[in-house]
C-alpha cells in the first residue's frame, strides 16, 4: 500500500481532476517535490488520467539517501529524516508499472540546473520535450527561501490554468510566497490544514 504523511488529499485530487479538464496541444507535464512513499504522485496520476483525453507525463523529484538539510523556518537545525535509500527502493518498486512517471533521484537544485530547459520523454516513438508545468506539489524543504526558489521556477514554466499546490504551508511565510506566485499570475483559491491551492489566472 502506498502510503503519506500528510493530511488535505481531497485538495489535491480535486486539484488534479481541474487540470485534467484543461485543453493543451501538448501533453499534461505534473510534478511533485518531496515524493517520499508517493501518495501525492499516485493520486495526481489516478485522477487525471481517467478525465483527460490526450498524454500525460508525471515526475517526481526526490534525492532520498539519508540527507542532513533543514527542513522548515519552525525547525531551522539541519537534520536528517528517515527518506532512505531503502525507502527509494521500496518506491521505485510501487511505481514501477506507472506509466509515464520519472522519478528524479536528486535535489530541486539539482533539478532546476540539469532540467533549465526541460525534460524529455519518449512514448509510442514520439520524443516529447516539456517545459510546461500544469500541476506541481510543493512537498519538499519547507525553508521559505527554498519554496520561493521553487515558486519562481515552476512559475515560469506555467500557462494560465496550471494549479500550485503547497504542503505545510503554516510552516514557512506563504503569504511571501502567495505574493511571489501572484506577480506570475497566481490567484489563491483555498487552503486546509496542511495544503494551500494557488492556481494561474492570467
Amino acid at each position: 500500500m502506498i502510503e503519506g504523511d500528510s493530511k488535505d488529499y481531497p485538495l489535491l485530487t480535486n486539484a488534479a481532476e481541474r487540470v485534467a479538464k484543461l485543453e493543451s496541444k501538448q501533453p499534461l507535464l505534473t510534478a511533485e517535490i518531496g515524493v517520499r512513499r508517493g501518495l501525492g504522485s499516485k493520486l495526481i496520476m489516478e485522477y487525471i488520467r481517467p478525465i483527460y483525453s490526450g498524454l500525460h507525463f508525471h515526475i517526481g523529484i526526490d534525492p532520498y539517501g539519508d540527507l542532513c538539510y533543514s527542513h522548515r523556518d519552525t525547525m531551522p537545525k539541519a537534520l536528517t529524516a528517515d527518506y532512505s535509500n531503502k525507502m527509494l527502493r521500496e518506491h521505485l518498486k510501487d511505481f514501477a508499472e506507472m506509466k509515464r512517471y520519472k522519478l528524479m533521484n536528486m535535489t530541486d537544485t539539482q533539478f532546476f540546473e540539469t532540467y533549465f530547459n526541460g525534460v524529455l520523454f519518449y512514448e509510442d516513438g514520439i520524443e516529447y520535450k516539456l517545459n510546461t508545468y500544469h500541476l506541481v506539489h510543493f512537498d519538499g524543504p519547507h525553508m521559505t527561501p527554498t519554496v520561493i526558489a521553487e515558486t519562481v521556477f515552476f512559475a515560469q514554466r506555467s500557462v494560465v490554468g496550471s494549479v500550485f499546490i503547497f504542503d505545510d504551508w503554516q510552516t514557512y511565510d506563504s503569504q511571501l510566497v502567495k505574493n511571489v506566485a501572484a506577480s506570475f499570475g497566481f490567484e489563491f483559491i483555498t487552503n486546509g490544514d496542511r495544503k494551500m491551492i494557488m492556481e494561474r489566472k492570467k
